[in-house]
């Protein structure tokens, strides 16, 4: 009785389960050392937030990232079919994935939708920094190769040894290519696209040039809007609408004259006991002879009696203190956006891969190989219990 089977469904099992938990991680870090990057952080930020939250992430990653290595693995294994070398399997999807991965990351992260993968304006930006993106491709090729190798090593290497060197190069990697690529969307923010059209400003409008609702901007409708070429069309002169219930319908016409409501008379008001100001015989009025009392109101008040002026029954509010209203220092840099991110002078420096002595960088390094091992472990023991390929 053959007992590989018994060793290999478990193993199987164990690769699956520990492959998916190892990928949900390292989809989540990949993508954060990305948007660090992208946004102009010089240190990458790592936060703790619980990894349910970011289960999308992983299809996200595959999505974008199947799309090219998918038909590239195939074509790899096509083309070494007839050839003992095996490392030719694995040059044409690492090739396929340098070269077009990062259009369609860039893509997503530019676009109306992080799940669409191409759009033209990457590549107007791209052609704008020809040194920049030789540099990027540069970098990441030997990056690349380095991922390549790690990944042969931990899944193909025959020998425990090249398990647990491989794994944290395979991390490595990963990361480095999250900041390479990063850095790249960073610069390409602050970039036009060749494809961008000039808009073009509208014309301004002259003085009397007629607007669409048949004014003319110096005033008036009507006979002078006939005169400058424009004819105004009453509602009631254009066909009704036929509506299902009230039958045919027309709207109001506009009357053209301006019906401005007359001005009311202005109240006066006077305080009451006081008395009226000297005049003058050149002021005083036809009837010298007669004298009327101080006005005390308005022409419309019935009662003659004057108002009287009391406290206040509500206190006014006391006014805060001025280290309430006066913002703080912290406050007014958030309002300056003094440490807005700002272009770049030198895009590829040393500076890039510090981040990889970062606390919570080597943190995140460890717990990666860690997982990475145990799937590697777990695929070798499929691998070597696997009754198919050990034959009868």
């Amino acid at each position: 009785m053959d007992l590989r089977a018994v060793i290999f469904v478990p193993a199987l099992v164990g690769s699956v389960i520990f492959g998916f938990v190892f990928a949900l991680y390292a989809a989540h870090y990949y993508l954060t050392v990305l948007q660090s990057t992208g946004s102009g952080s010089k240190e990458v930020v790592w936060v703790n937030e619980p990894i349910i939250d970011h289960f999308w992430k992983v299809f996200y990653l595959t999505w974008l990232i199947g799309l090219w290595l998918g038909p590239a693995w195939v074509l790899g294994r096509v083309s070494a079919a007839g050839s003992d070398a095996v490392w030719f399997r694995y040059v044409v999807p690492v090739a396929v994935l340098w070269v077009c991965y990062p259009v369609s990351q860039l893509s997503s992260l530019a676009g109306p939708s992080i799940w669409l993968p191409l759009i033209p304006d990457v590549f107007g930006r791209l052609a704008r920094k020809p040194a920049v993106v030789l540099g990027f491709f540069g970098l990441s090729g030997a990056t690349l190769a380095g991922f390549g190798l790690a990944f042969h090593w931990v899944f193909n290497a025959p020998g425990l040894v090249w398990l647990f060197v491989g794994s944290p190069l395979l991390v490595v990697t990963g990361l480095l290519y999250a900041r390479l690529l990063g850095r790249l969307a960073f610069v390409l923010m602050f970039t036009k696209s060749v494809l961008s059209r000039k808009r073009k400003r509208k014309r301004a409008r002259s003085a009397d040039a007629p607007r669409d609702d048949g004014r003319v901007p110096g005033g008036g409708t009507g006979e002078e809007a006939e005169d400058s070429g424009h004819v105004f069309t009453q509602p009631s002169d254009l066909p009704p609408i036929n509506t299902p219930d009230e039958g045919p319908l027309s709207g109001y016409d506009v009357t053209v004259e301006d019906h401005r409501p007359k001005p009311r008379k202005r109240v006066v008001a006077e305080v009451a006991g006081s008395d009226p100001p000297p005049r003058s015989k050149a002021d005083s009025p036809p009837h010298e002879g007669k004298t009327s009392p101080p006005r005390r109101g308005s022409e419309d008040d019935e009662d003659a009696t004057p108002y009287g002026v009391n406290e206040p029954e509500v206190q006014p509010e006391e006014r805060a203190p001025v280290d309430v209203v006066k913002p703080s220092a912290v406050e007014m840099q958030l309002l300056n956006r003094d440490d807005a991110p700002r272009p770049p002078k030198q895009v590829w420096t040393g500076e890039i891969f510090a981040f990889l002595v970062q606390p919570g960088t080597v943190t995140v390094i460890l717990m990666l190989s860690a997982m990475c091992v145990g799937v590697g472990g777990m695929v070798r023991i499929a691998r070597e219990f696997n009754p198919v390929a050990a034959g009868p």
